[in-house]
């Protein structure tokens, strides 16, 4: 045998296993919501830590965080002095939230104390009602701030706050933008904008800024909230009074629809080949076993 032939026998092989490792596993065909935490006030902002804690807000009352071990112990966590909806926990494992209530952001110890202000105001300005956040793998903080602004007169926002905690706002004139998350490749930024049900895009230039939105995937119905990618780089999307969490492409395909067990679905985040889904109609937190896990969004 040639070393030409040896090469490309070789090269077709390779080819196809990397092709066949990116074949997304398929979901079950059924998937039942199984409750795992009661009595939150208004049920958002789920997210586990490295150590297999999850912390969501609200757990017994309005303005707390809430934390499940992994042996199933659940318990307030820490008070937050306002109200928090999205979590995301950086790679030192401090846990970052979307203060709407205090309009600003934060980052909890992970002791759950201290609580330091990461900003609460740009260009002197109190934000209008700081709703989510996500990282990318520099560890730079992006959140949204939206406010219930009408469809003619849209004034919400995206910012970024970088390592030296400089804050960039990166968009504005949004129509509710709500949850988001940096693509796997690192190359573009989603950002579910809940007042028009739609999914959008925004590339990021080479100096860090964003490029015009553009339409990943438009809802018929309200809404989008709560944002993150499987490994296979899909997005998952809790969809508010839609009762469901829906698993689209960045090429615009609906992969699923999955009854995520009640209505009014904030937000989501993965543990194992688990979906742990917020539902505020239900004050509780729901798992899916969907048998597929989450994308790392830190080193």
């Amino acid at each position: 045998m040639s070393n030409l032939l040896l090469h490309s026998i070789l090269s077709i092989g390779v080819l196809s296993l990397a092709m066949l490792a990116k074949t997304p596993t398929p979901l079950p065909e059924k998937i039942t919501p199984y409750p795992v935490v009661a009595n939150i006030d208004f049920a958002e902002g789920p997210i586990f830590d490295r150590h297999g804690n999850l912390y969501f807000v609200n757990y017994l009352r309005n303005g707390t965080l809430g934390k499940m071990t992994p042996q199933g112990g659940v318990g307030v966590w820490c008070e937050t002095g306002g109200q928090v909806n999205g979590l995301k926990v950086d790679s030192a494992g401090y846990v970052i939230g979307a203060d709407a209530g205090a309009k600003r952001i934060i980052r909890v110890h992970p002791n759950g104390t201290p609580i330091e202000v990461l900003t609460d105001k740009f260009e002197g300005k109190p934000y209008l009602s700081p709703n989510d956040v996500c990282l990318d793998l520099d560890g730079n903080i992006y959140f949204t701030d939206p406010s219930n602004e009408t469809p003619e007169a849209p004034i919400g926002s995206i910012y970024r706050i970088d390592a030296a905690k400089k804050v960039t706002r990166l968009a504005t004139g949004l129509k509710y933008p709500n949850g988001l998350a940096v693509t796997p490749d690192q190359k573009q930024l989603i950002v579910a904008e809940t007042m028009t049900n739609r999914i959008l895009s925004f590339d990021f230039r080479t100096d860090g800024s964003l490029g015009p939105p553009r339409t990943v995937y438009q809802f018929p119905n309200s809404s989008v909230d709560g944002v993150m990618f499987d490994e296979y780089d899909r997005l998952w999307v809790a969809r508010w009074l839609d009762a469901t969490v829906a698993v689209i492409t960045l090429d615009g395909e609906l992969v699923a629809e999955i009854p995520a067990g009640g209505s009014k679905v904030t937000n989501l985040c993965f543990w194992g080949k688990s979906v742990y889904v917020t539902v505020a109609e239900r004050h509780s937190i729901h798992r899916l076993d969907v048998g597929v896990a989450g994308k790392p969004y830190t080193k």
